[in-house]
C-alpha cells in the first residue's frame, strides 16, 4: 500500500476528475446546441407542452442523494450489527479497524456512484448538444411565424404548408421569447432523466446485490464436466445442497431501484418530452456507466462477502509513484531479479498455468517445483 499522503492525494485526484466531468456536463446543459431542421407538419413533434412529471431536482435526489444515504447507512449498520473480520480466520477487529473499514467502504461506494453519474451527465449533455433532436412538444414551444415561412425553408421540396412534400425550416422561425425553453425543445436525444436515473439506480441495485450476496445459484460446469460420470454426479450432489435461492424480500429490495428507474423513464414518455427511442438510449447509457463504475471500485457480485470494495492502491498506482522502469533498474543494480510478471520466469523454467480451484482465478507455478498431486497435473493440462 502506498504512503498515507500519497494515497490520499491519489484518491483526491479521482474526486477532482469526477467534479470536472460533472462541471463540464452541467455547462453543456446550459449552452445552446445544434437545432435540427424540422417540418411544421410533423405529427411526432406536435404534442402539447406539459410540465415535468418528475422534475430535475427530484431526479437528482432519487439518483444521487438517496443512494448515497443508503450506502452510508448500510455500511454503518452492518458494522454495528455484525463483527468485522479482516480476513478469514482472523480475530474480530477493534473499534479503530471498524471505523476505517466503514470509512473506506463508504468512500469507495460514494466515489463509484459519483463517477457513474458524472460521466453519464457529461456524455448525455454532449450528445444532446450535438444531435439537437426536436422533442415531441417542440412545435408547442416554437410558436412558428407561419406568415413568413419562405424565409426559413432549408430543405424539402415544398414552398408552403400545403405542398405535397412539406418543407423543412430552421428554429429561426420560432417566436418563443424564452430562449432557454426553446433550446430545451431540441434536447430530445438521449433522455437525460432516463440516463442519469438509470446510472444511479443500476449502481445502487448492484451495490445492494453485492452487499447481501444476492445472485442466482449456479453449478460450476467447468468442474462438473470433468472426469467420469461418477465424478460428475458426485460434484453435482455435493454442490446442490450448498446452493440456495436468496430471500425474496432481499431480492425485492435490491431490485426496487430498477423499478424506480423504469418509472422515471415511463414518465418522460407520458409528459411528451421524449420519444421511446430517446428513453431507451438514455437508459442504456446510464446502465452501462452505472455498471462500469460499480465494477471499477467493487468486487463482482459473486465474489463479494460483505466487504465490497477493492483495497487501496499500491505504491505503483498512487500519486507521484515510482515507475516500474525505475524499480527494474534498481533491482538490476543490486543483483535482484524483478518479480510479478510472467516474463520474469523466462530466465529460469517456464511456468505451468495451474488452476487454483476457481476457474476464473488461475495462478502461476514454476515447472521446476514438485507436483502437488494428481489434481495439480490434471489442472495444468486443462487450463
Amino acid at each position: 500500500m502506498a504512503g498515507p499522503v500519497r494515497l490520499g492525494v491519489s484518491y483526491l485526484l479521482d474526486w477532482v476528475v469526477v467534479i470536472c466531468f460533472a462541471a463540464v456536463g452541467g455547462i453543456l446543459t446550459y449552452i445552446s446546441g445544434f437545432h435540427r431542421p424540422f417540418s411544421l407538419t410533423d405529427d411526432a413533434i406536435a404534442y402539447p407542452l406539459k410540465s415535468d412529471i418528475i422534475s430535475l431536482p427530484v431526479v437528482a435526489i432519487i439518483s444521487l442523494v438517496a443512494p448515497a444515504v443508503i450506502i452510508g447507512a448500510l455500511n454503518v449498520s452492518s458494522a454495528v450489527l455484525t463483527k468485522y473480520y479482516k480476513s478469514q480466520g482472523d480475530a474480530p477487529s477493534g473499534l479503530r479497524d471498524k471505523i476505517l473499514a466503514i470509512a473506506w467502504e463508504t468512500h469507495v461506494g460514494w466515489l463509484g456512484l459519483c463517477t457513474g453519474l458524472a460521466v453519464t451527465l457529461f456524455v448525455t449533455a454532449g450528445l444532446k448538444d450535438m444531435v439537437g433532436k426536436p422533442r415531441p412538444d417542440m412545435l408547442a414551444r416554437c410558436k412558428p411565424d407561419l406568415a413568413n415561412i419562405n424565409k426559413y425553408i432549408v430543405g424539402g421540396f415544398g414552398v408552403n404548408l400545403d405542398s405535397e412534400a412539406p418543407p423543412f425550416v430552421t428554429s429561426a422561425i420560432c417566436q418563443q421569447p424564452d430562449t432557454r425553453l426553446l433550446d430545451d425543445g431540441f434536447a430530445a436525444f438521449p433522455s437525460g432523466h432516463s440516463s442519469f436515473n438509470s446510472a444511479g439506480m443500476v449502481y445502487l441495485a448492484l451495490w445492494l446485490c453485492a452487499r447481501w450476496s444476492i445472485a442466482i445459484p449456479f453449478l460450476n460446469y467447468s468442474i462438473a464436466g470433468r472426469g467420469t460420470m461418477q465424478t460428475r454426479r458426485h460434484t453435482i450432489g455435493t454442490t446442490q445442497p450448498s446452493k440456495a435461492a436468496p430471500p425474496l424480500w432481499q431480492v425485492a429490495l435490491a431490485f426496487a431501484p430498477i423499478f424506480v428507474a423504469l418509472f422515471v423513464c415511463a414518465s418522460r414518455y407520458a409528459d411528451f418530452h421524449h420519444a421511446g427511442f430517446d428513453i431507451i438510449a438514455g437508459a442504456v447509457i446510464g446502465t452501462a456507466f452505472g455498471w462500469a463504475s460499480f465494477r471499477l471500485y467493487h468486487l463482482p457480485i459473486r465474489r463479494s462477502k460483505g466487504m465490497l470494495a477493492w483495497g487501496p492502491r499500491s505504491e505503483q498506482h498512487a500519486f507521484l509513484a515510482r515507475s516500474k522502469y525505475d524499480d527494474d533498474m534498481c533491482n538490476e543494480e543490486h543483483g535482484r531479479q524483478s518479480m510479478g510478471t510472467e516474463l520474469d520466469y523466462l530466465s529460469t523454467n517456464p511456468p505451468l498455468r495451474v488452476h487454483g480451484g476457481d476457474p476464473h482465478q488461475p495462478i502461476l507455478e514454476n515447472s521446476s517445483s514438485e507436483p502437488r498431486g494428481g489434481d495439480t497435473a490434471y489442472h495444468a493440462q486443462q487450463v
